[in-house]
C-alpha cells in the first residue's frame, strides 16, 4: 500500500508577499500615532505588527523612511489618485467632494489619526522637522491631488479662478478643524452633529463659494440691480 504523500502545511505567520508591508504600516500608523515620531521605536512597530525588528528592515531602510510610506499609504486609502471624468460637469465633481469630505472627516476622526495630532502638535516646536515631515509627505500630497480636480474645474469654467491649492487647503482644513473640535475639544458632548449632516453643509459650502457665477451675472454692471 503506497503511503499517501504529507503535504507541509502552511506556518501561520507566512503571508503573501503584498501583505507584510501592509502589516507593518498598519502597526506603524498606531504606534506613530500614539508616541508620535520621535519617541516611537521600529521596536515597538515590530512588536504591535508581531514580527521582528529585522522584518521592517527587509521593506523599510529607517524610521524617517517608514513614517513617509505610512503617510503616502494613508494619502493613497482616504484621497486615491482622481482620474478625469467621462461625463464632467458639476454635479459629477460636487459627488467627488461629498466623497472626498466622507472620507477625510471620517479620517481626522479616527482615534489613530486624533493620537497622531496630539503628539505632532505637542512636539511641534521640539521636533519642527517631525512636523514638516508629516506636512510634506501626507498633507501637502493630499491637497495636491483635490487641487487637480479642483484645476480641471476653473478650466471648464465650472469654477472661479482661484489658486487650486489654496482651494484644497481650504477643503481639508474645515474638516480637519471641525473633526478636531468635536472629538478632543468636548464639542460632540456639546454640540453633537450627525456626520452626514456635517459632511453635507461643509461640501455645500465649499462647492458653491467656488462655483463660477453665471455670465449675466458677471458682466453686471456696478450698481445695477
Amino acid at each position: 500500500m503506497a503511503t499517501a504523500q504529507m503535504i507541509p502545511l502552511p506556518r501561520r505567520w507566512q503571508r503573501k508577499p503584498g501583505e507584510r508591508p501592509r502589516q507593518i504600516l498598519e502597526a506603524a500608523f498606531r504606534i506613530f500615532g500614539s508616541r508620535g515620531l520621535h519617541q516611537a521605536t521600529l521596536e515597538d512597530v515590530a512588536r504591535e505588527a508581531g514580527i521582528s525588528k529585522g522584518t521592517i528592515y527587509l521593506y523599510f531602510p529607517s524610521k524617517a523612511a517608514l513614517f513617509s510610506a505610512m503617510l503616502k499609504a494613508r494619502v493613497n486609502d482616504i484621497m486615491p489618485a482622481l482620474e478625469p471624468s467621462r461625463d464632467g460637469g458639476l454635479s459629477d465633481v460636487r459627488d467627488r467632494l461629498t466623497t472626498l469630505g466622507r472620507h477625510l472627516y471620517r479620517f481626522f476622526r479616527s482615534p489613530a489619526y486624533l493620537a497622531m495630532y496630539r503628539s505632532v502638535v505637542s512636539e511641534a516646536l521640539a521636533f519642527p522637522e517631525d512636523a514638516a515631515l508629516l506636512y510634506r509627505e501626507g498633507i501637502l500630497p493630499a491637497n495636491q491631488r483635490l487641487a487637480q480636480v479642483i484645476r480641471r474645474g476653473i478650466t471648464a469654467g465650472d469654477f472661479r479662478p482661484v489658486d487650486p491649492l489654496l482651494a484644497a487647503r481650504a477643503f481639508a482644513g474645515m474638516f480637519q478643524v471641525f473633526a478636531v473640535s468635536q472629538e478632543l475639544l468636548g464639542g460632540k458632548r456639546i454640540f453633537p452633529l450627525a456626520e452626514a449632516k456635517v459632511i453635507h453643509i461643509l461640501t455645500d459650502i465649499f462647492f458653491n463659494g467656488l462655483r463660477a457665477l453665471p455670465r449675466r451675472a458677471q458682466r453686471r454692471p456696478r450698481g445695477s440691480r
